[in-house]
């Protein structure tokens, strides 16, 4: 285990390294690099996902924090190359130096609860269960690449106001592509995890008689749905200038990390909540 994290660690510190160097000098090995570093990523990843899988279906009334993290980094890794091959291909560069490195720190970050004794208890073991953690996680993971496209839209934005370095902003989307990428992982976000939401709400209901106990993981989850719907309305209806919304997105990314990360160290117990 210890080879496969180090493995990991390696590959994730030369993708970040090669993606802000691809920023900073026009040379295409280093985005071949950094799509190809991602790419074994994924397979390294695969091939551990054999392993914490066969755990989960052996307990699957477990789940395991290190778990939670594996899932949000494969989850991120798939996006990453997805971007390197859709429509967003043309813009790939300059994405990924805020993307691959901030998915560099998460899964460093996740290195020390490995260890760790503390995991979740799937209650009730339903079938609908997996659906409900996988499709809330990627609408947690779209969620963050609209965060992430809202830091870089900030940061052109002010380049172009300075108009000090227009070699490095013509490296960097245009506001435009960055507005549009906004608006397609918020809606995103929102459709997956509501659809999370709704298979939560019915294992629920079919063991309990209730749509909710009222826990703070509940109140907070409840709450990011709201944030998302806000954040989506706003992106459609144009209500304020991309350039607030990013703000916006931006800061309601922070205070619900915040929160969600807190909740997580001093709850421990009641529905969603690492023991």
């Amino acid at each position: 285990m210890i080879i496969f994290l180090g493995l990991l660690f390696i590959l994730f510190m030369t993708a970040s390294v090669f993606s802000i160097l691809s920023v900073h000098r026009d040379i295409p090995a280093y985005i071949f690099i950094t799509k190809l570093s991602m790419a074994i990523i994924l397979i390294v990843l695969l091939i551990g996902g054999f392993i914490i899988a066969d755990r989960f279906i052996n307990n699957f009334n477990y789940f395991h924090i290190s778990l939670f993290f594996y899932l949000i980094i494969i989850f991120l890794t798939v996006l990453i190359l997805y971007m390197a091959f859709s429509k967003w291909k043309n813009d790939f560069r300059s994405i990924s130096a805020i993307l691959v490195p901030i998915t560099t720190i998460l899964y460093t970050f996740s290195l020390f609860f490995y260890t760790s004794p503390r995991y979740m208890i799937v209650d009730p073991g339903h079938n609908f269960m997996i659906f409900h953690i996988i499709l809330a996680l990627l609408g947690e993971v779209l969620f963050f690449i609209g965060f992430a496209s809202s830091i870089l839209y900030i940061i052109v934005s002010w380049q172009l106001q300075k108009k000090s370095s227009l070699q490095y902003v013509n490296r960097l989307p245009s506001l435009t592509v960055l507005s549009n990428l906004t608006a397609f992982s918020l809606s995103r976000s929102l459709f997956f995890f509501s659809a999370g939401i709704i298979f939560g709400i019915i294992m629920v209901v079919q063991f309990y008689g209730t749509i909710s106990f009222g826990t703070p993981k509940e109140i907070l989850m409840y709450v990011a749905w709201g944030v998302l719907f806000i954040l989506w309305i706003l992106s459609k209806s144009h209500l304020t200038s991309n350039y607030y919304l990013s703000i916006i997105t931006i800061v309601s990314f922070v205070v619900l990390l915040t929160v969600f990360i807190a909740g997580n160290v001093i709850i421990t117990t009641g529905f969603h909540s690492f023991r």
